[in-house]
């Protein structure tokens, strides 16, 4: 490890950058607890984040392209804990998504999507043409949906979703024709429509609020109005750390969790979410950089895919709160509390810190 420090110098600015949205996460998250039944969160936040720093060093210690050789059996072994949440798993608020472990609880869905992308990058790694062909285009589709349905029929339609970025990447990747990408929307059209009957009522439920939000604002519609009046009211310098009204009196629904960056716009104002943005912006634009200097196809797109599902994430879960986007129950990355979440994510970043690293041919 020390050695191969000396020898490439990791982008400091990309660690600089994960590190202060890990910090801004903590006070977020102690904010949001500190005084209620959820106060030790913030201690157990602190302790996710260490272990998943010891997960980033291991990813980075760890040769991307050994990971790859073995990624089908390892995207195999990721799949046992979905089939099984699906068979015996216990029902915690509405979902199937949860495993516990002693004390802890870990959800096998956010490995799920990391082992996803690296089996995907060794598709394109063994791919020799630069356009995507049709059969690996299908081996593609079928990599990534096979853990999408298993976390949806949890339900999870949030992490679910979260997954789908991949095959959004990998067409790009691949180069594939237009009339391929109009066909995907049509059929991805068709069905959506047909998908909302195999929706929960709760699911149904959300996209209808979003469709009309004043429909049952004391309900459905509840989560979103809290949410703006919590990002509305922080002006432009916020109101302060644990000042905020509605994430302290407790309006703000899930608000360590899910709404995290409601309680950051009510707290830091627009200026303290222009510098979380800043820094997801920074993160996204080092991990391209790092792609396009990969030594090879499946380490550049290994980048890509983990880079497109945590601006996805971003981006979902920012629109979420001011009504551009349904509540899906997806997480802020590297901001809300959450063990697999935070560990998996580092985790992530420590095979991005580890494809810069080798880019050399003697690494």
């Amino acid at each position: 490890m020390i050695g191969l420090f000396r020898r490439h110098r990791p982008d400091g600015l990309l660690i600089g950058a994960v590190i202060v949205l890990l910090l801004v996460g903590m006070l977020l998250v102690a904010s949001a607890t500190l005084g209620g039944p959820n106060a030790r969160l913030a201690g157990r936040q602190a302790i996710w984040i260490v272990i998943g720093l010891g997960a980033l060093l291991v990813a980075l210690a760890v040769d991307y392209r050994l990971l790859l050789k073995f990624s089908f059996a390892i995207y195999i072994a990721s799949l046992v804990p979905l089939v099984y949440l699906l068979l015996f798993g216990r029902t915690i608020a509405n979902v199937r998504s949860w495993i516990r472990l002693g004390g802890f609880q870990f959800q096998p869905a956010d490995l799920a999507k990391l082992t996803t992308a690296l089996l995907v990058a060794y598709l394109f790694e063994k791919e020799t043409d630069s356009r995507l062909r049709p059969t690996a285009f299908l081996k593609l589709l079928a990599i990534v949906l096979v853990p999408v349905v298993l976390v949806f029929l949890q339900p999870d339609l949030g992490l679910a979703l979260t997954m789908l970025p991949l095959i959004v990447m990998g067409m790009f990747f691949g180069r594939v024709r237009l009339r391929v990408w109009i066909a995907i929307g049509l059929f991805l059209a068709a069905a959506a429509g047909a998908g909302w009957f195999a929706l929960k009522d709760y699911q149904q439920q959300r996209i209808v609020t979003f469709l009309n939000p004043g429909a049952d604002l004391s309900g459905a519609g509840y989560q979103v109005r809290q949410s703006k009046i919590a990002v509305g009211s922080g002006g432009l310098f916020g109101k302060g750390f644990r000042q905020g009204t509605q994430s302290q009196l407790k309006f703000l629904p899930v608000r360590h969790t899910d709404f995290i960056f409601a309680v950051l716009g009510e707290e830091w104002g627009f200026l303290g979410v222009l510098f979380v943005l800043i820094l997801y912006a920074a993160v996204i634009l080092r991990s391209l950089r790092i792609a396009s200097h990969a030594r090879d196809r499946g380490g550049s797109f290994l980048v890509l895919g983990i880079a497109s599902c945590l601006f996805f994430s971003v981006i979902v879960n920012t629109g979420m709160m001011i009504g551009l986007f349904p509540t899906t129950g997806i997480p802020l990355p590297l901001l809300s509390y959450g063990g697999s979440s935070v560990i998996t994510t580092l985790a992530a970043f420590g095979l991005i810190l580890s494809v810069e690293a080798r880019r050399f041919a003697n690494a």
